[in-house]
């Protein structure tokens, strides 16, 4: 054999050998890149959508998912029964987990105080079926409160409240021994703590009636009340109460008003002005008053 062969052949034989073993070193080494401990997984409750804060958590916005086990909050609920029906006393955003410190306790009773706006009271007041009109107010509606009052002798209509939303219409069914069943109603209005007031001074001073507004509608109008004089077109209501505040006289009491509209004439039974004086008649005695 030819020893001049015997190098190169060495040589070809262990760049062979070199290669395989590099390759198979690379190989490995990626093997071990590639092989990831598995991770651990744990369930938790999420919630499906948005939910706003103080509403009842009803169990169809919530599922379980599996997520790593790293990135569960320490106070998150793991099962639905946990949450189902319980106030979100803050808002909860879709794909949140829920937390049981965003809700309140186990087994209150959700009422009118947890989904009750903050800046709002809650203030119920008696209906009949008139002043409710005629049942067609439902939970969730908006109405105004038309207030009917009587100011210096004068009877007078006016929208006090606009806007109100209704928060619940109760019935109750009161019998006394002999006498037929009364139903009584009762409409739970979201005011605020500057209503409530005006609200109450109204109902204890005169009438109050409830207008229902259509939905989506809540632009405010500015109205100036009515009497009767008004809305039959015969007088002013601030002339007759001007006319009894100077002369300690007081006008007429018609049955029912409502607001005035200035700049109409007086009528003859209520007094007419020349020279600068106005008759005033107390039944049928008539008197003037000279400016």
């Amino acid at each position: 054999m030819n020893r001049r062969w015997v190098i190169p052949a060495v040589a070809a034989v262990l760049a062979i050998f070199t290669t395989l073993a590099v390759i198979q070193y690379l190989q490995s080494v990626r093997r071990q890149a590639t092989v990831v401990a598995p991770m651990r997984m744990e369930s938790v409750v999420v919630a499906k959508v948005d939910i706003a804060e103080r509403k009842i958590v009803s169990g169809d916005l919530l599922e379980v998912r599996q997520i790593p086990f790293t990135a569960v909050h320490p106070r998150a609920a793991r099962r639905i029964e946990d949450v189902a029906n319980r106030v979100a006393l803050a808002s909860i955003s879709a794909d949140e987990q829920v937390l049981l410190t965003k809700l309140a306790p186990a087994g209150v009773n959700a009422g009118l105080s947890y989904v009750l706006p903050k800046d709002k009271r809650a203030l119920t007041i008696a209906v009949n079926e008139v002043i409710g009109v005629a049942g067609f107010v439902f939970p969730g509606d908006r109405v105004d409160i038309v207030g009917t009052m009587t100011v210096k002798d004068i009877n007078i209509s006016k929208i006090v409240l606009q806007d109100v939303p209704v928060l619940a219409v109760a019935q109750n069914v009161e019998q006394k021994p002999g006498e037929q069943p009364k139903v009584t109603t009762s409409a739970t209005l979201a005011v605020t703590p500057d209503q409530a007031e005006v609200l109450a001074e109204t109902e204890n001073n005169g009438r109050v009636r409830l207008a229902l507004r259509p939905t989506g509608v809540a632009d405010r109008v500015e109205t100036t009340g009515k009497t009767i004089e008004a809305v039959l077109g015969q007088a002013s209501p601030r002339s007759a109460v001007t006319a009894s505040a100077s002369t300690g006289a007081t006008a007429p009491r018609p049955a029912h008003r409502t607001e005035p509209q200035s700049g109409l004439p007086l009528p003859p039974f209520f007094g007419s002005s020349s020279d600068n004086g106005v008759e005033i008649w107390r039944s049928t005695q008539k008197s003037v008053v000279h400016f």
